[in-house]
């Protein structure tokens, strides 16, 4: 054990007896919100959701008006339906993965994690101030934003406005999908040094369930992977599956747990 390592223990210990399990959360939060506002990675991920988001809602309008339905059923004008569109896929859960893959494992590898763990904050404080940053800053760029605009060019072009009530249902429900990978990649990154180890467990994790999912149904509907759907459903009043929620929760219970009890533990 180095002499860095050394001083972090009793450093984290005193803190931790002064302020709590939550001392310099805030001030952990607003250096995390500036990073991610200030970097690339906001710009980014926005910038790539609003794309999918406006290019998902006209796909139907591109097609009726250019007559590429090639004789099949032509497809449906409503301003609603065509919002929601392009949200059923991998799409948003890929770019929370490889927006937040690093969030652990950047900062070990400049030195800043070891650093800040010798300040007066806790080290539960560094997981639950990073969670809510990337969760609050990729739901602002690539959720609400991108369908707010969608909302607005549906109403342009298909001459009717949506139903906000339930794209805004949607949108707050769909929180909980950015909310698990943030989650996971956090959990890994506290045992895991690699950002390419990370990503790779992070993509797993994503597509294994839909292929056991084949085989044994149950095993995907439990999967916290299919929160994404589950907002849809009850967003657009369909049938939603309880074990999928169930699943989520206690997915994110045992990521926090482990997250915490691995991180407080070992060196950085």
């Amino acid at each position: 054990m180095n002499a860095q390592s050394l001083a972090l223990g009793p450093a984290t210990a005193r803190a931790s007896a002064r302020g709590g399990m939550f001392l310099g959360f805030g001030t952990v939060l607003r250096k995390e919100i500036r990073e991610w506002v200030r970097g690339r990675r906001a710009l980014v991920v926005g910038s790539v959701a609003l794309a999918a988001a406006i290019f998902t809602t006209v796909i139907p309008y591109i097609v009726g008006a250019t007559g590429g339905t090639n004789g099949a059923p032509p497809l449906s004008m409503d301003p609603t339906a065509n919002v929601l569109l392009g949200w059923g896929g991998a799409t948003v859960a890929a770019m929370a993965l490889l927006a937040s893959m690093a969030l652990l494992s950047g900062e070990r590898d400049r030195g800043t994690l070891a650093w800040g763990l010798t300040l007066p904050v806790s080290p539960t404080s560094i997981l639950a101030a990073k969670w809510l940053a990337a969760v609050l800053v990729f739901s602002i760029v690539a959720i609400f934003v991108p369908l707010a605009i969608s909302s607005g060019i549906s109403t342009v072009v298909y001459g009717g406005i949506p139903d906000l009530a339930k794209i805004g249902a949607f949108g707050l429900l769909y929180v909980t999908l950015p909310a698990f990978y943030v989650a996971l990649t956090l959990f890994l990154g506290t045992f895991l040094k690699s950002t390419g180890g990370i990503a790779g467990i992070g993509f797993v994790v994503m597509f294994l369930p839909s292929v056991v999912g084949a085989v044994l149904p149950i095993a995907a509907e439990a999967s916290p992977t299919a929160i994404g759907g589950w907002a849809m459903a009850v967003a657009t009043g369909q049938p939603a599956s309880t074990l999928t929620l169930v699943g989520f929760l206690v997915s994110m219970a045992i990521l926090a747990i482990g997250a915490k009890v691995i991180f407080d533990r070992q060196e950085v």
